[in-house]
């Protein structure tokens, strides 16, 4: 046998026992990759950012401006109460109402908020004129009848309707097309002579009781843009004397869940009861309300939804929450006495 193959056997023999003695090194470099993959993998994901509220955004006014109520709608066809500042003219009616129409420069303007123009693209205004019983008149082009949905038509309807209302000289809306008043729409939506507001966000109730009356609550909602967003929603109760226990109660109960809508109350909460004195709303909750007494942002939002549902009764402009009777601390809203203000606006964008 040659030197060479003498010394080649043995470096295959040396390195047969220490294979056979040890772990595969290859094995073990796999192993190494793999426990700093595991590790990678078990690292705690950040938690997701919250988004900001529309209630909560507000701006300076500008000059030669006035707060005004604009109804747009989002992806799910809800109508949305947001506050914008409208230059003062004398069309300043006019000019809200062509906020709403949709169009590249109002689109992209509410691209943030993830909401939309409520109105069909191409409409245009052919004239408005307010009457003094308080009847606003508006006369759209023949574009306002091409809505794609019954739903977005309705939406359509009601955010004129609920937009020309929030100035204190509207009480009621007609809406023409070319002139003409008509009386149904091509998707079906009933047009009348004196529109009032009426059933926004309706949603569907279960309960087949006698003597339905309808309350307003607010849930939030988190859409498609960078803000979350508080929605205004019309539901039927019965069995209630007292319309501010009506709709505090509803108000617990949650949303409809195929709506995106959220309740921030916790599971089990329940209305203790309610008095109102001095235009002061003293509400008593169950203890299940603390259960996310450390969750600052579910607290404001419940907070915020629930003072903005005393905002539909002019008898109420601020609010004191008790649990079990033991009023609620530590709320940073609060004023000296403990009392929340009830807000004037829904959502502010600017």
């Amino acid at each position: 046998m040659s030197k060479k193959n003498i010394i080649f056997v043995a470096l295959v023999l040396c390195c047969t026992i220490i294979l056979s003695s040890c772990s595969n090194p290859l094995a073990s470099l796999r192993d190494f990759f793999n426990k700093d993959t595991k590790v990678a993998e078990e690292q705690i994901e950040e938690p997701a950012e919250e988004l900001p509220s529309l209630s909560e955004v507000s701006a300076e006014q500008p000059a030669n401006t006035r707060p005004t109520v604009l109804y747009y709608k989002d992806w799910d066809n809800l109508l949305v109460p947001v506050m914008r500042y409208i230059p003062k003219d004398m069309g300043i009616a006019k000019s809200a109402v062509n906020a709403l129409i949709y169009s590249v420069e109002n689109a992209a303007d509410l691209q943030p908020t993830g909401l939309l123009p409520s109105l069909p693209m191409g409409t245009k205004i052919n004239g408005a004129v307010i009457k003094e019983d308080g009847l606003a008149i508006i006369d759209f082009s023949k574009e306002f009848l091409t809505f794609t949905t019954a739903q977005a038509e309705e939406t359509g309807v009601k955010a004129v309707t609920y937009t020309l209302t929030e100035f204190e000289n509207i009480s009621a809306v007609q809406i023409r097309i070319e002139g003409k008043l008509l009386e149904q729409l091509p998707l079906g939506t009933k047009l009348t002579a004196e529109m009032k507001r009426d059933e926004i966000n309706l949603q569907a109730s279960e309960n087949s009781g006698d003597k339905l009356s309808k309350v307003m609550v607010y849930y939030q909602k988190e859409g498609q843009g960078d803000y979350s967003y508080f929605v205004p929603v019309t539901k039927l109760v019965s069995g209630f004397e007292n319309r501010v226990e009506a709709a505090l109660t509803s108000l617990i109960e949650k949303p409809v869940a195929e709506s995106g809508l959220i309740s921030p109350f916790p599971e089990g909460t329940k209305l203790l009861g309610v008095q109102v004195s001095d235009k002061i709303a003293y509400i008593n909750f169950s203890e299940e309300l603390l259960s996310n007494k450390d969750d600052k942002v579910s607290e404001r939002a419940m907070i915020k939804a629930v003072t903005l549902t005393l905002k539909e009764f002019n008898v109420i402009s601020k609010a004191k929450l008790f649990v079990n009777g033991k009023a609620l601390e530590n709320i940073s809203t609060a004023d000296a006495n403990g009392c929340l203000d009830v807000p004037v606006f829904a959502n502010f964008y600017e």
